[in-house]
This record gives C-alpha cells, sequence and structure tokens, in this order.
C-alpha cells in the first residue's frame, strides 16, 4: 500500500507540474501576441499623430494666405466681386 500511494503522489505532481507549465505557456505566449498587438497600435497611432500634423500645418498655411490682402481679393474674384466702370 505504501508503494501504490507513492506511485499515486508521484502521479498528482507529475499532472500538476504539467498543468503549470501550460498555463505558464499560455499566459507567456498571450502576453507576447498583447505586446505585438500594442506595437503596432502605438505605431498606428503616432503616424496618424504624424498625419494630423501635417494637415493642421497645412490648414494653418492655408488660413495665412486666407488672412492675408492677396487671399481676400481673390476670395472676393471667387464670388462675383467686380471693379465698378467708371
Amino acid at each position: 500500500m505504501d508503494e501504490q500511494r507513492k506511485n499515486r503522489i508521484a502521479a498528482a505532481v507529475t499532472v500538476n507540474v504539467i498543468l503549470l507549465i501550460v498555463i505558464l505557456a499560455a499566459v507567456l505566449i498571450y502576453q507576447m501576441v498583447e505586446l505585438v498587438y500594442v506595437s503596432n497600435e502605438t505605431k498606428r497611432i503616432k503616424e496618424e499623430i504624424d498625419d494630423y500634423t501635417t494637415k493642421i500645418e497645412q490648414a494653418q498655411d492655408d488660413i495665412d494666405y486666407l488672412k492675408s490682402e492677396q487671399g481676400l481679393f481673390d476670395l472676393a474674384l471667387q464670388n462675383g466681386f467686380r471693379f465698378p466702370k467708371n
């Protein structure tokens, strides 16, 4: 009986160790996948920030032009302004 009990305990310990290794491996794989996803998402967001920064700078250039005298004159001509005939 004593030998049988030792075998059962050894089998239980072996099963528990294998389950622990499988669970740890699953957690490591999940963490690696999550790390890659977060890294890609961070890269995408940085690219979006750069894109919007460029768009803001371009829009600011357009605003500066439209505030200038030449820009206002061009807008007036586009909207039908005509010089009076003397």
